[in-house]
């Protein structure tokens, strides 16, 4: 698998040495689902994100509550809410210290739901059960492939559009600074001309 920004499982499990208190368990859940929900892969979790985390587990937020949420746990002031905070998050709900912070309270909640419901999923009775499991899980899989294809395609069509505008605007600044040589050529042959 190729490094992501922020988001490479090196760069996720070097993170995860500094929260001794969890698991292996628990940090394989938390990183499965931090990976999974952060769609354009940049090692942070943006509304966006956030709102498809809460949704996928039938759960709605608006805007504001999201980045409140964001505000409260963003200690490095990017906007969003990278892997240690994260963790960081999960680590003040494990020893009960989100008491104040709804937002907070609630996305842990929720990302220990989806870790209960992981649980459960590894764990089905018969074959049968484990294969419709891993078939649902395979779905899942695809669907986030294709979301996170789409991503990458609409940054992309950005980073294209943004490319050519500045293309344009180069070429009407070459345009520009001629005129304005011309412009200053024919003025000092104005000036050197004799009358």
């Amino acid at each position: 698998m190729a490094a992501r920004a922020g988001g490479s499982v090196l760069n996720l499990r070097v993170i995860e040495t500094e929260f001794t208190e969890f698991t292996s368990e628990e940090l394989q859940s938390f990183r499965e689902c931090f990976r999974k929900y952060d769609l354009d892969s940049n090692g942070q979790l943006e509304v966006f994100e956030l709102h498809q985390l809460f949704e996928s587990l039938g759960e709605t937020k608006t805007n504001a509550e999201l980045v409140q949420l964001i505000n409260d746990a963003d200690q490095s002031a990017k906007g969003g809410i990278d892997y240690r905070e994260f963790l960081s998050v999960m680590l003040k709900a494990k020893k009960g210290l989100l008491k104040g912070s709804a937002g907070l309270s609630a996305l842990a909640r929720i990302v220990a739901k989806q870790h209960d419901e992981s649980k459960e999923t590894g764990k089905k009775a018969n074959v049968f059960e484990q294969k419709a499991a891993d078939q649902a899980n395979d779905r899942i899989r695809e669907e986030e492939i294709k979301r996170q294809a789409e991503v990458r395609k609409k940054q992309a069509e950005l980073k294209k559009k943004l490319a050519q505008e500045e293309r344009e605007a180069a070429e009407r600044e070459v345009e520009r600074k001629r005129k304005v040589a011309e412009g200053l050529s024919r003025l000092k042959a104005n000036i050197n001309k004799p009358n």
